[in-house]
């Protein structure tokens, strides 16, 4: 529920209006408490920034927007990029390499279903505003808000706003945490295989063979060595290993000598 409009940004029939377009509530949050007590939580609906009041319930997740668009200038620390979400198939703008890094992780997952970069603004009751970096919601409708930040710049001030949000997600039935990145091995194999995305034309009768070569394990070697120079059973491969048909490990180096085995996972 929308209750008051953001100076400069909606008249009050244009938040009435995205109230409306977001009066299609997720059912896992139909039974949080009226308000959060010592929060104020300000979404992005229909185009509006609106302050939402928990009285009838959390947002359509599907339906948020970014509260506010990434910027960089020659003084940041961070650079803004637009990453592809194969989840959300669509490019997503996002604020820093961490956060891509944090959105292919998720990505990769298969319990993951809506990702929402800059999703809210938090707002204590001394007036402390922190904007997390991605909400995201899984199939069974558990909402998780993210900030990414590195263990090095995690400090006072930072550590401060993370404690202020996770207070506000525990109020309302979220859950909240800090992604502080991956091993270099792993993000190094995730973004490798995050090129492999899509299926390929031919992946039912390379998922097939693949299966047979697989299903007692075998070594990244065996699969290019099968390959018949035209490439299909090495792309098919890495396609099923980012969609989690092969188990892998990912935080180690991977070389011809890499074993992996077949498990048939669904992405």
């Amino acid at each position: 529920m929308c209750s008051t409009r953001e100076k400069g940004h909606s008249s009050p029939a244009a938040c009435a209006r995205s109230s409306m377009a977001s009066g299609v509530f997720s059912a896992f949050t139909r039974s949080i408490i009226l308000m959060t007590t010592d929060s104020q939580w300000t979404f992005k609906v229909g185009g509006a920034l609106c302050n939402w009041l928990w009285a009838n319930g959390g947002p359509d997740i599907t339906r948020l927007e970014s509260v506010r668009s990434p910027t960089s200038t020659e003084y940041s620390r961070h650079v803004p990029v637009h990453a592809y979400s194969a989840t959300m198939k669509r490019v997503l703008p996002l604020e820093s390499g961490l956060e891509f890094e944090l959105v292919l992780w998720l990505d990769r997952r298969s319990d993951v279903e809506c990702l929402v970069p800059q999703p809210c603004r938090i707002t204590s009751s001394e007036g402390v505003r922190h904007v997390p970096d991605l909400l995201e919601r899984d199939l069974d409708g558990k909402v998780t808000v993210w900030d990414a930040r590195p263990v090095t710049r995690q400090d006072a001030e930072f550590l401060s706003r993370a404690a202020l949000s996770e207070r506000a997600c525990n109020v309302v039935g979220w859950s909240y945490r800090v992604f502080d990145g991956l091993t270099h091995s792993e993000s190094q194999n995730l973004r490798w295989v995050s090129g492999y995305r899509r299926a390929p034309e031919w992946i039912e009768g390379a998922r097939t063979a693949l299966a047979q070569l697989l299903i007692d394990g075998a070594a990244i070697g065996d699969v290019l060595d099968s390959d018949d120079q035209d490439g299909h059973m090495t792309a098919a491969m890495w396609h099923l290993i980012w969609a989690g048909h092969v188990s892998i490990d990912f935080n180690c180096p991977w070389s011809k000598n890499t074993q992996f085995r077949w498990n048939g996972a669904p992405k």
